[in-house]
């Protein structure tokens, strides 16, 4: 018997070597096949991106020879296919050149300026949005709509090229979905794509497709190593695929959406990603943290990118120092302004006024006080987008003759003269004693506070992660502000400011034809040019002028009066403008306003759930500590300095 088990166990040992390579184990083995799996899965998904190249390419040449028939009906027939074919290939193509996608296939219909060159050189709108606004004119324009065709026939023909040719790795084509999954909800769903045709929920459904498609070649993979990982990413599929299908663009429940669909998509594909052990990209370097699961996670935005103010071992007494400084009134020439004067911790760091006041209290600055909560999170600040780092705003307020009316020689003489600010100086930037105490470490400490005033826990952040449940009015509002009043095309999630997604690195501004005073009829636009004024030649371009920065509608309840000159007191007030089509609907019209001039047609209810979801977005909560004293100089007249000034 002994010998036969033992026969029985050689023989054995002798088979599975012939199965496995020489010197491999069973566990190295599966670990090959699935490479293996992997490899197949990214070559299947690359071959299926160039099918779809390919039939995008054919659209257009169809496009063009349904355009040179000028039958309307057949036209906008053919505009929907095209369109439908470049939804299949969105995500992997605009991740592949988003700058050509934007610029040539489907970005904004609205001029913009070549960044980066000494001159003003203006890039007109084109590409498939351009299109849906002539294709569904009343009367379109044939000569235009070929013209424009033609171009995108070449421009595309050079990125189609350019696209087939890029070698794609697993991580690419991961970061590539969930980016796709940000762009339904956060551009789809408000029917940004779209601004004529109304077409978005038919889009959507073919771009959510596409992403089941791609997934589909891995989940044999993540079937196999996490059952419930797969049944979540397919539950979740299946039912956007549900919402979508026949859905109306106005009644369409974005929240469910957002909660049942694009939470498990988004957080389940890094589950994925780690599951696979396919590799991140550096989160530094990107403005999205790569392994941030929720869209409306408090990890989503990487502040330190924006601030451009990498964390320091010293950080927390970096903020600190920053946070006295903020309140402290030594910084003004008087000695009686201080940052908190014009923005107040309890009005979220927002003042209360029009316009705030000036120095010595002669009259006011040029414009509204905007909030720093959440601040950090734009490519450029201030409301003519002036500046581009966190820590230079400061210089603007110190030499501006109506703020702090000085310069930094002369804070650093009087911070020299406090034993106790250069003890917390040196503490905080002991690594560089001679910048120890400059201007470099004051700008440094004040812009690492600004970062640290984030917020991302107010009562619809906890709907939205599906923490809390969802109040109807507060859906209800939230529906209409991504949906029919087109809130969402400018304010766009998750900030609801004008940082644009995807990617999160492009704040926009607008014009809106803002009046001088509140007047709703032959009213008369407020003269403050705006961006056009802002000193930068990029920005020197005509349809810059009345144009100023989208800011958030976070905490909007506590941050009265609004837009940039204050004119509007009531957010009841802001939605009647809105409700009204801008400055065109009350007469304060200009030529190049980027507000639709068409009446919204908002009643009375929905208005007023439009401001419950906004107030529904207030959340200052950790952040309203002020300092318990002030440090004490030599000069004993600077002593008794009220805590966030006098006025």
């Amino acid at each position: 018997m002994r010998g036969i088990i033992i026969f029985t166990i050689t023989t054995s040992i002798c088979y599975l070597s012939l199965l496995l390579p020489f010197g491999m184990s069973t566990e190295q083995s599966s670990a090959n096949r699935g490479r293996s799996e992997l490899e197949a899965a990214r070559l299947a998904v690359i071959g299926d991106f160039k099918v779809g190249l390919d039939k995008l390419s054919r659209e257009i040449e169809l496009y063009q020879q349904v355009a040179a028939t000028e039958q309307v009906a057949q036209l906008r027939q053919q505009h929907a296919a095209t369109r439908e074919a470049f939804k299949r290939v969105e995500w992997l193509l605009e991740y592949i050149d988003p700058t050509a996608v934007k610029r040539f296939i489907n970005g904004a219909p609205l001029p913009k300026t070549e960044p980066h060159v000494p001159a003003i050189v203006i890039i007109e709108p084109s590409g498939l949005q351009r299109l849906d606004e002539l294709v569904w004119e009343e009367e379109p324009d044939f000569a235009a709509v070929r013209k424009m065709l033609n171009k995108l026939q070449r421009e595309y023909a050079d990125l189609q090229l350019y696209a087939r040719n890029r070698r794609l790795q697993h991580r690419q084509l991961f970061e590539a979905l969930r980016l796709e999954v940000v762009r339904i909800f956060t551009l789809g769903v408000s029917g940004f794509d779209t601004p004529a045709s109304g077409l978005a929920m038919t889009e959507n459904l073919a771009t959510l497709l596409a992403i089941d498609h791609v997934y589909d070649y891995y989940a044999e993979s993540v079937e196999e190593q996490d059952a419930i990982l797969h049944r979540r990413i397919v539950t979740a599929l299946r039912r956007g695929e549900e919402l979508l299908s026949g859905a109306d663009f106005n009644t369409f429940n974005r929240l469910t959406f957002l909660t049942e669909v694009i939470n498990p998509l988004t957080s389940g594909l890094v589950d994925a990603q780690e599951l696979l052990e396919v590799e991140f990209s550096a989160a530094a370097r990107n403005p999205v943290n790569p392994r941030a699961k929720l869209l409306f996670g408090a990890d989503w935005l990487n502040a330190d990118v924006y601030a451009k103010l990498p964390l320091s071992d010293y950080e927390a007494a970096r903020v600190e120092l920053g946070r006295l400084l903020f309140f402290d009134p030594i910084l003004s020439t008087n000695n009686q302004r201080a940052c908190a004067s014009c923005h107040l911790p309890e009005k979220a760091f927002t003042d209360g006024s029009a316009r705030s006041l000036a120095l010595d209290r002669e009259g006011t600055i040029l414009r509204n006080s905007p909030t720093l909560i959440n601040s950090v999170f734009a490519e450029k600040f201030f409301y003519d987008l002036r500046e581009e780092r966190l820590d230079r705003q400061i210089k603007h307020v110190v030499h501006d003759s109506l703020e702090f009316a000085t310069d930094f020689i002369e804070i650093v003489e009087k911070l020299s003269q406090s034993e106790e600010y250069v003890a917390l100086f040196r503490a905080a930037y002991p690594e560089n004693p001679d910048y120890m105490l400059s201007r470099y470490s004051v700008s440094d400490a004040l812009g690492r506070f600004v970062k640290s005033l984030r917020a991302h826990n107010s009562p619809f952040d906890r709907m939205a992660r599906g923490e809390a449940a969802a109040d109807s009015e507060v859906a209800a509002g939230f529906n209409l502000f991504m949906g029919k009043a087109a809130c969402g095309t400018c304010h766009f999630a998750p900030t609801f400011s004008g940082l644009v997604p995807p990617y999160f690195r492009e704040s926009e501004s607008e014009v809106l034809g803002v009046p001088a005073t509140k007047v709703w009829e032959n009213a008369q636009i407020d003269s403050d040019l705006g961006r056009l004024t802002n000193s930068k030649p990029g920005d020197e371009a005509y349809f810059h002028a009345f144009s100023f920065k989208t800011p958030t509608v976070r905490n909007a309840a506590l941050t009265a009066p609004y837009m940039h000159n204050g004119v509007y007191a009531e957010l009841e007030e802001v939605m009647d403008f809105y409700n009204r089509g801008g400055g065109a609907g009350i007469g304060s019209f200009v030529d190049h306003q980027t507000l639709p001039p068409d009446a919204l047609e908002l009643d009375t209810e929905e208005i007023g759930s439009l401001i419950t979801f906004m107030e529904a977005l207030t959340d200052t909560s950790g952040l309203t500590k002020t300092p318990i004293h002030l440090p004490e100089f030599s000069v004993a007249e600077w002593n008794g300095r009220r805590i966030g000034g006098e006025y």
